[in-house]
Formats: C-alpha cells, structure tokens, sequence
C-alpha cells in the first residue's frame, strides 16, 4: 500500500469490462514528508475521492480482482481509503478536498 494525491480524473468510453462503473483517477504517489514519488499513476476508485485528496491505494492484485469481481482485470491500484489526517514522523494532513471539483462516475 502507498498514499497518492488524486491530481485528476480520466474518461474513458471504452475500458476493460471490469472497469466499467468506476471511476478512474490520475494520483501521484506520495512520501510520508509529501514528496512526490515517480510518474503519475492510473487508480480506480469507487469512494469518491475528490481533486487533491489524499488517498490510500492498494497494489495488491488478488483485492483488485475480487472487488471489481472479474479475474481478468488490468487493474491493480485500488483507492482503499481517503485519509483525513496522518500522524507520526513526517506525516502531513490529508483528508477530502473540495468535493465541487467535478471527478464523478463515469
């Protein structure tokens, strides 16, 4: 599992079968200290997590495939949490941004 910040959203007509319902998320992966971490990322998410949140993912493929009920699925970021506060070294706040901006199912 990491955290990611939801930076953006992506439409897609045409998707795997067991991506159909949900929504798709750009997140970019994040340390503990907020530092960006890698190249942006593609993340399903069916909690509505909103532009900016800060999220928990999931890269476990056998949870990927049993929540979105296919075997066959691509996918295997999941978002598994929205966080509204960390603590510990290094932490910083989270939590829903403002849910106005617009990242709802496709």
């Amino acid at each position: 599992m990491f955290i990611a910040r939801i930076d953006g959203s992506i439409t897609s007509t045409v998707k795997h079968k067991s991506l159909r319902g949900f929504r798709l998320l750009i997140g970019q992966r994040l340390e503990a200290n907020g530092a960006e971490v890698g190249e942006p990322l593609v993340l399903v998410d069916d909690l509505g997590a909103g532009l900016g949140s800060h999220v928990l993912v999931t890269t476990d493929g056998d949870l990927a495939r049993q929540m979105l009920a296919d075997n066959t699925t691509p996918s295997r970021m999941i978002v598994v949490g929205i966080i509204d506060r960390a603590s510990g070294a290094g932490a910083r706040e989270g939590g829903r941004a403002d849910q106005s901006k617009g990242l709802g199912r496709v």
